[in-house]
Order: C-alpha cells, then sequence, then structure tokens
C-alpha cells in the first residue's frame, strides 16, 4: 500500500467518523429537544351544499368541486381567524379570514353534550359511581378507568385517548413510564356467607269444651 493510498484512505475513514457523529449528535438532539406528543382538536365537519358553496366563496378557496369542509379549532376558542379549513376531495388547507357574516355562522357551531370528570388522587373512585343522575353512567366507567388505573400503573404522568365506533372500540396510551405499568389482578369479589334461615313453625291447638244441658 503506498503512502497516497494511505492518505487517502485515511481522510475517507475520518470523514466518515465525522459523519456518523454528525448523525449520531442530530439524532440525539431530535431525542432530546424534541417532544411528540398530541391533543384533541375541535372539528366542524360541513356537508351542506349551499354552505360549502358560500364558505368556498368567502374564504377565497380555489377549488371548483368541495363536496365536504372540515373546519379545525386550532386555538381552542371557537371557530374562526386564524383557523384552518381542509377541503374534500382535494385535501387541501386553508387559513381562514372569514367575512363578519361567516363569522357569526360559525358562531353558532358549539361542540355541546360533553362531560368532564375531575378527580384528585386520592379521590375514592366509589365517589363517582354515586355521581348525580344525570351523569351517573359515566361516573360509573370513570370510576372503573381510576380502579384499573391506579390498580396497574403507579405513576402519575399519562395520557389516554378511548373511542368507540360501530362494534369497534380502541384505545391508546402514551406518556407514560413504561417501567410503571405492571399488572394486578382486580380483587376477587367476596361472595357473602349464606346462613340458613330455619324456618319455625307453630302448631296451635284450641281445645273446645263441649257443654251438654240435659233435660230437666
Amino acid at each position: 500500500m503506498n503512502n497516497k493510498f494511505k492518505l487517502s484512505y485515511c481522510i475517507i475513514s475520518q470523514l466518515v467518523l465525522i459523519l456518523l457523529l454528525i448523525t449520531n449528535h442530530d439524532a440525539f438532539c431530535q431525542l432530546k429537544d424534541v417532544y411528540v406528543d398530541q391533543t384533541n382538536v375541535q372539528i366542524a365537519t360541513v356537508t351542506n351544499k349551499k354552505l360549502i358553496k358560500y364558505f368556498v366563496e368567502d374564504f377565497m378557496i380555489p377549488e371548483k368541486k368541495v363536496k365536504k369542509m372540515v373546519i379545525y379549532d386550532l386555538a381552542g376558542d371557537g371557530f374562526g381567524e386564524h383557523d384552518i379549513a381542509r377541503t374534500y376531495p382535494g385535501a387541501r388547507f386553508y387559513l381562514l379570514t372569514p367575512s363578519n357574516k361567516a363569522q357569526k355562522l360559525m358562531n353558532r357551531w358549539s361542540f355541546g353534550g360533553n362531560i368532564k370528570f375531575t378527580a384528585n388522587f386520592s379521590d375514592p373512585p366509589e365517589l363517582f359511581e354515586n355521581a348525580p343522575d344525570s351523569v351517573r353512567a359515566f361516573g360509573g366507567i370513570f370510576a372503573a378507568l381510576l380502579k384499573g388505573l391506579r390498580r396497574n400503573y403507579r405513576g402519575k404522568p399519562f395520557k389516554l385517548q378511548l373511542q368507540q365506533n360501530g362494534d369497534v372500540t380502541a384505545v391508546e396510551m402514551w406518556g407514560y413510564n413504561p417501567y410503571l405499568m405492571k399488572y394486578k389482578p382486580p380483587p376477587v369479589a367476596k361472595v357473602p356467607e349464606k346462613i340458613p334461615v330455619m324456618k319455625l313453625i307453630y302448631l296451635e291447638k284450641t281445645v273446645v269444651d263441649s257443654v251438654y244441658l240435659g233435660a230437666k
């Protein structure tokens, strides 16, 4: 091996080593400095043809065939300016700058019907099983969730999303410490001991003396 070849080989080796270090450094920085998370965003799905046509013109959307429009409430403060609309079937995104009339229409939209329970770490799950009748069913679901969570996960930070669509129920959990997740079976329900009940029957006998009066 001549000196020129050795020199070229050393230079290439050093370049490869530098590239590997840079790549590993970038990957490390991404893992350290970037936190991937997700959140729930309120959306409004518009399918009315007349309303879609109006919004297409008001939002100055350069598409001719829009069959459905989904508007995302990014800031969580209601639908309006600085939110995003997505058209279908084009699947394109547009930043909203609605007119006063369009804004008044969107101000009428509300999610409605949502229920939220908040439990402190020391609150017993049974507390929610005794919720008012109007939300007692949801209280029972939340109580069962609390029991399973506290039994199987000893950590505190985590996020959970539960969805049911038709016959399919899906759950997703993230942001938790996997080392603190350990299965613990539910406690065995104690069956109350049946104590035999003795039925006592009292027989009462009444003796009636018959009195015969003889003829005088």
